[in-house]
């Protein structure tokens, strides 16, 4: 109980100006650490979280609490059951602190919500969180929340933790169910945890689950890392990168080789195509999502949202080129994925950028932020392998990424290998 009334103490005290929450269910909150305290005091333990708070990211339905999108058009929305992934935590004992905010219906990778405000970087509440899962990274680096949940389409748990400075999973495809969540592009969506560190993670991991997916993994991390290859894509990863980023990712890469691991480059070429015709999809699966509500309801709509809605279908043509595109891409991924036991990359080419901000330079090249926030993550979604950031330092006095990814139902070995940079690295700078 005393856990709970602390980070609903933060809450009251920090989130006024961070606005990482829509909604904190402080009432079900000491509800659950009640039930929690006498369950544990009585001898049943449900697993490692039990008694533990988290937050979830307002996508996920709840029952008898508001799940919003981060809409208007949902402002009122009041699930009568619980999504799968909050009914397993639920299950395994956790503390629901409360929704957090997400950029409106998952759709943009900054949570600049026009309804409900922007989320703030803790690290500089003039900077973005990133999105889509802002409110939920936010929450976890303020310290608001031990740990809480996110949803990935085209990189929305790893963009808002490599920004905010913490840990953050898209497991493989199908490994959390996503049933009873919001979609954005049903063909892309994943759910997954954010924490501060891969040990909490893998825990948040297995309780999302339902089954034993990345705890065990992390029981023993390795210092000695022979035998492990990791690939590092230069070409585009590398290149098209701030310098302090690069800088920042190739020390990791250093810290991985000292501990014994062979770091070699491999070749994925240039993946802008494949990111364009991801983003192709992703409109063409919106569109269709939000068919019921848009254009008649456009008014309710946020300006950015309703101007990525309205504009044309994808004719039958660019959709059959895009998902020819698309399915190629993964197929090199895949191939990659099979040399080498993960790959490495910036998580995000820059660090976070102001609210506010529509292009950033990266490299000399003028960027949309949407095409800069997702270019490094969004084809991994498309190949449905599991995707690992950790925070590797700081450009600029803001933190960076390393985005470790591995073959499909590898999320065991991705985060084995987290740990164990993790504990190379030694703790993570904080937000003053």
């Amino acid at each position: 109980m005393e856990l709970t009334e602390a980070y609903l103490a933060a809450i009251d005290e920090r989130d006024g100006d961070v606005n990482a929450y829509l909604t904190v269910t402080a009432d079900r909150a000491r509800e659950d650490a009640v039930r929690a305290e006498r369950e544990l005091r009585g001898g049943e333990r449900r697993g490692p979280l039990h008694g533990v708070p988290v937050a979830l990211k307002d996508l996920v339905e709840t029952s008898g609490i508001r799940t919003t999108g981060g809409s208007r058009i949902l402002a009122d929305n009041v699930p009568a059951l619980d999504a799968p992934v909050a009914a397993r935590l639920r299950e395994a004992g956790t503390v629901l602190l409360g929704k957090t905010s997400t950029h409106e219906y998952a759709y943009g990778g900054t949570s600049n919500n026009p309804h409900y405000g922007p989320t703030r970087n803790p690290w500089d509440r003039d900077r973005i969180p990133g999105g889509s899962s802002g409110g939920s990274a936010a929450a976890v680096v303020s310290g608001t929340a031990p740990g809480a949940v996110g949803t990935d389409t085209c990189g929305s748990v790893r963009i808002p933790s490599s920004l905010c400075g913490c840990v953050g999973l898209k497991p493989t495809r199908g490994t959390v169910p996503f049933d009873g969540v919001l979609p954005l592009a049903p063909s892309l969506d994943h759910v997954g945890p954010i924490t501060r560190t891969v040990v909490d993670a893998a825990l948040l991991l297995d309780a999302m689950a339902g089954t034993s997916v990345g705890g065990a993994a992390v029981a023993d991390v390795p210092r000695d890392l022979r035998g492990t290859t990791v690939g590092v894509p230069t070409e585009y990863f590398l290149d098209l990168v701030d310098p302090g980023v690069a800088a920042a990712v190739r020390a990791s890469l250093d810290l991985l080789a000292e501990a014994g691991a062979t770091v070699r480059e491999v070749d994925l070429g240039d993946l802008r195509p494949l990111v364009a015709a991801i983003f192709l999809r992703v409109r063409a699966e919106a569109q269709e999502v939000h068919r019921a509500t848009f254009p008649s309801r456009s008014a309710d709509y946020g300006a950015d949202l309703a101007e990525n809605l309205a504009r044309p279908a994808p004719t039958d043509d660019e959709r059959e080129e895009a998902e020819r595109v698309i399915r190629e891409g993964v197929a090199a991924l895949t191939a990659a994925l099979g040399r080498v036991d993960v790959l490495a990359t910036p998580t995000t080419p820059a660090t976070a950028p102001p609210i506010g901000a529509g292009r950033v330079v990266v490299a000399g090249e003028d960027l949309h932020i949407e095409e800069m926030l997702t270019g490094f993550t969004s084809a991994f979604n498309a190949a449905g392998v599991p995707a690992l950031t950790v925070p590797c330092g700081l450009a600029d006095g803001l933190p960076v990424g390393l985005q470790l990814v591995g073959p499909a139902g590898a999320d065991g070995a991705v985060l084995r290998l987290g740990a164990a940079y993790e504990a190379l690295r030694g703790p993570a700078p904080r937000p003053s």
